[in-house]
């Protein structure tokens, strides 16, 4: 795992020095859109770069959250608006927007929050979420909680920890069953969270 990232930072730190924060944004926003680009790598490279002096920290912050949003609010547009297109071009099959629907609809910002930092479904979910019309209010928050989750694990996280990646990694890599376990039981709880919120948020207007 150490050599993978070391291999991600020597790879993408060129593009970074030589494009600046416009990759960066590109990279990130495209996701939103269904498109498969490496935002979160370039995301976790700009935040070690920042430590070091070679980013502005607040500015990575600034474009990955203002590109991560606006990138998924167009996913959301795209399968609102021409998702009909999507199914009768075939791009999304009926049995996958049949089970769209039944977890969008059961877990609306829970969905939208887990999927963020989980490969294929980031690209995926909001455009699942237009097409399923869950209703704008909802992904907006429950897009606004993702956004701002993922930018500070992935941007903050790296420029906090740069003289501690070694350990941590090695740590990781010599306990990763008790890692994930950590790892899921705090989505979890944060996901339960926001369940019993909606689940009394419902009671209440109703």
């Amino acid at each position: 795992m150490l050599d993978t990232l070391q291999h991600i930072i020597s790879d993408l730190t060129p593009y970074l020095h030589q494009y600046g924060y416009f990759i960066l944004a590109l990279a990130i926003a495209v996701e939103g859109v269904g498109i498969p680009a490496p935002g979160q790598s370039f995301l976790i490279v700009s935040g070690i770069l920042a430590a070091g002096g070679q980013m502005s920290l607040p500015g990575v912050l600034l474009v990955a959250g203002l590109s991560a949003f606006s990138g998924n609010c167009i996913g959301y547009i795209i399968g609102l608006r021409f998702g009909d297109v999507l199914l009768k071009k075939g791009w999304v099959k009926p049995q996958t927007e049949r089970r769209l629907h039944g977890f969008i609809e059961r877990y609306g910002m829970i969905a939208l929050l887990l999927s963020r930092f989980i490969e294929g479904l980031k690209q995926t979910m909001c455009i699942g979420c237009g097409i399923a019309k869950l209703p704008l209010k909802t992904f907006l928050l429950g897009n606004l909680l993702a956004t701002v989750s993922w930018v500070l694990l992935f941007g903050v996280g790296p420029a906090i920890l740069r003289h501690e990646m070694t350990p941590l990694l090695t740590f990781y890599h010599s306990h990763q069953l008790l890692m994930w376990a950590i790892g899921t039981l705090v989505v979890l709880g944060g996901a339960v969270a926001i369940w019993l919120w909606q689940k009394k948020r419902s009671a209440n207007s109703c």
